[in-house]
């Protein structure tokens, strides 16, 4: 790969980590309330259990397939620097919405959650990939 690529590919690893974190409210707004029926109370109890995993999943098949396909976040270092951007985004963009630390700390911990997991899915899939060959 030449270098322009590797530079490129993190450039966007960043640039999805960054953009992934503002994109969760679009989800939320644009998405989930349009749609879903008014009778669900996305704000009230369920909000820490369903409503922000769901706006985070649906966000994370947008910007994570991005970049598992075209970046490599398969690869530890990439997925830890989108983790980390991730998180950054999320935490300044709750923080300036003035957003208690612990509602912060819940929305960190989805995170750290779902990076764990497809980091867990590139671990299976080397190993898988290595036994075979």
């Amino acid at each position: 790969m030449s270098k322009f690529k590797v530079v490129l590919s993190w450039v966007g690893i960043i640039l999805l980590g960054l953009a992934h974190g503002l994109l969760e409210d679009l989800m939320f707004i644009r998405v989930l309330v349009e749609y879903i029926p008014a009778s669900w109370d996305l704000t009230g109890d369920i909000f820490f259990i369903f409503t922000v995993p769901l706006a985070q999943l649906m966000t994370f098949a947008i910007t994570g397939t991005l970049a598992w396909r075209f970046l490599g976040l398969r690869h530890l270092p990439k997925l830890v620097t989108f983790w980390g951007c991730w998180i950054f985004a999320r935490s300044a963009f709750l923080t300036f919405a003035q957003n208690p630390i612990g509602d912060i700390a819940i929305y960190l911990g989805w995170i750290t959650l779902w990076c764990f997991l497809v980091g867990l899915y590139a671990r299976n899939k080397h190993q898988s990939r290595v036994g075979a060959g």
